[in-house]
Parts: structure tokens; C-alpha cells; sequence
């Protein structure tokens, strides 16, 4: 059985991202999926045994689009994907100040991309690729999704432009989906101390404060381009959540259930879960969504 743990690299400052550690898993990390920025690099982990083709669980990280990073503790959320079968992906990303909408969405689409052309040499089975994420990595995931035909949110010089971007299901767990909603949601929570300034990360991400430009927020916005064909998509999010807003993922659901009907989206909302609750990691959620992700695939 493959294990993860949690490590903090000797030297690291108390404030940074525990890193993890697969044990047990076959590897090839630090893949080079594009020249377009230095952040663009991946992880591939293959379950210890077997030939693949496996089916591929794509991650990316969260970190409220400025931090965190494809090694750290976060990808935990879905690391007993090497125990049931799965390669597992985590993807790096072009963060801010230089990860302004759409770029890190250009990069995660890249990065798919690179896997599909490459799915032999890393045994891969691109007909059931699944992109996931948690917090901000959760609006990539989601976002990738959803607008996986449209051209404008692709940028193809960034490699492998014969291959598709397409996935076969997503994952979104507390994601971020509503700049407008997060943005509100940010300003209106009472300060961690007296006096200290708000971080407004969903207007860092967009360039602009989402609340005053609705109509460029409208274009970074997955629940805006959920049509007929987007794959089948799980949310989950905590009742407590005091950094994301639930609703936000309500409402994508809500939106998917309208567009595809009932069968193309599940919602779980983890009652009285907070931001990154070590209840997403646990086994009963695992089996769900691992059991999800076999009714789908």
C-alpha cells in the first residue's frame, strides 16, 4: 500500500506548506509540460504495481492563487487515488504576480494537454482523464472543465497543440468558482487582527476588484460556461467554510443540474467542515469519491 507523508523540508520557514511524500509509488517528477514559464512543471506517481493504462487523477494545488505548490500537503485530499488504481498528477502553475486570469487556466490546460500526447510513455489512459483541486486549484479544475471547446481559454503555443484538453470528469473540493461572491465574502469577514488589510485575493487574481468590473468577472466565472457537454463534475465544500463560500459551490451545482439534468452533478456539503477539514482526507470520503468516480467512468 502506498503511503503519504507529511514532511517539512529542513530549513523551511514555520509558515510554509508541510510537503508530501509519496512512499511506494513510482515517480517522474519535475516534467517540464511547456517553456512558457518556470513554473511549468508536474508530477507523475503510478501505483506500485501493474501496466496502466491508468486512469488519471490530475491535481492542483490551492493557495489563494498566490502560494502553495504541487508538493505540498494539499494533494493529500486525493492521494488514495495510487491505492485504487489511479496515476495520480500534480501540476505546478504560474502563481501571482505573474498568474493573472486566464494564465494559470492556460497552464493547467497545458499541462493536460502534455499528458494526453505523452500518455503512452507515462501509462496513461487518456480517455479517463480527471482533473481535480482544492480551494483556488478547485476553480482551475472546474474551469478547465467547463470550457474545455472554448478556443479563447487555450493557449496552444504553449505545447503539445495537437493534443485535447479534454477530461473525462472533474473534482472540486471548496473551490472558488465566483470571483464577485469570493470577493464580497472576502471584504465582509471580520479582520484576523484590528487593522489589518483585507486580502482581496479573488481581485489579485482577476487584476480588478470583481465587484466593480462584473463584466470581465463574467468571463472568469466556470458557472457561466457550463453547457450540455460538460463532464460529470463533483462538488464539495464545508458548511463552515470561513474562507470560501459555500454558496458558490451550490450555485455551480445548481447551474450544471440545470443545464445537464441530475445525473451529471453530486454536492456534498460536509456539515460544520471548515476550509481544508482533515474530514475530506478520511475514508469515508474517500470511498465516496472514489465510488462516484466509478459510477462515472
Amino acid at each position: 500500500m502506498i503511503t503519504f507523508k507529511i514532511e517539512t523540508p529542513e530549513g523551511a520557514s514555520p509558515m510554509a506548506m508541510p510537503r508530501g511524500v509519496f512512499a511506494g509509488a513510482r515517480s517522474f517528477t519535475d516534467v517540464r509540460y511547456s517553456d512558457a514559464h518556470e513554473k511549468n512543471l508536474l508530477d507523475v506517481y503510478l501505483p506500485e504495481t501493474g501496466g496502466g493504462p491508468f486512469p488519471v487523477m490530475i491535481f492542483m494545488h490551492g493557495g489563494a492563487y498566490v502560494g502553495g505548490d504541487k508538493n505540498d500537503m494539499q494533494i493529500g485530499v486525493v492521494a488514495d487515488a495510487l491505492n485504487r488504481g489511479y496515476a495520480l498528477v500534480s501540476v505546478e502553475q504560474r502563481l501571482l504576480p505573474d498568474g493573472l486570469f486566464p494564465y494559470p487556466l492556460f497552464d493547467f490546460k497545458a499541462a493536460i494537454r502534455f499528458l494526453r500526447a505523452n500518455a503512452g510513455a507515462y501509462m496513461l489512459d487518456e480517455s479517463k482523464f480527471v482533473t481535480s483541486g482544492a480551494s483556488a486549484g478547485a476553480y482551475h479544475a472546474v474551469m478547465a472543465a467547463a470550457t474545455q471547446d472554448i478556443p479563447a481559454f487555450e493557449d496552444l503555443s504553449m505545447g503539445s497543440a495537437e493534443a485535447s484538453s479534454r477530461v473525462a470528469a472533474t473534482i472540486g473540493f471548496y473551490g472558488v468558482y465566483d470571483l464577485i461572491m469570493q470577493s464580497k465574502f472576502t471584504n465582509d469577514a471580520p479582520p484576523m487582527m484590528p487593522g489589518a488589510p483585507v486580502f482581496d485575493f479573488a481581485a489579485m487574481f482577476l487584476g480588478v476588484d470583481p465587484r466593480e468590473k462584473p463584466e470581465l468577472a463574467y468571463f472568469a466565472d466556470p458557472t457561466n460556461f457550463v453547457t450540455g457537454k460538460m463532464p460529470p463534475t463533483l462538488l464539495q465544500a464545508g458548511t463552515a467554510d470561513e474562507v470560501v463560500p459555500t454558496p458558490a459551490s451550490i450555485a455551480l451545482a445548481e447551474r450544471i443540474r440545470a443545464v445537464c439534468g441530475d445525473g451529471r452533478v453530486q454536492l456534498d456539503l460536509l456539515e460544520g467542515a471548515a476550509h481544508g477539514d482533515p474530514r475530506f482526507n478520511g475514508k469515508e470520503n474517500q470511498d465516496k469519491i472514489f465510488g462516484w468516480l466509478e459510477g462515472v467512468l
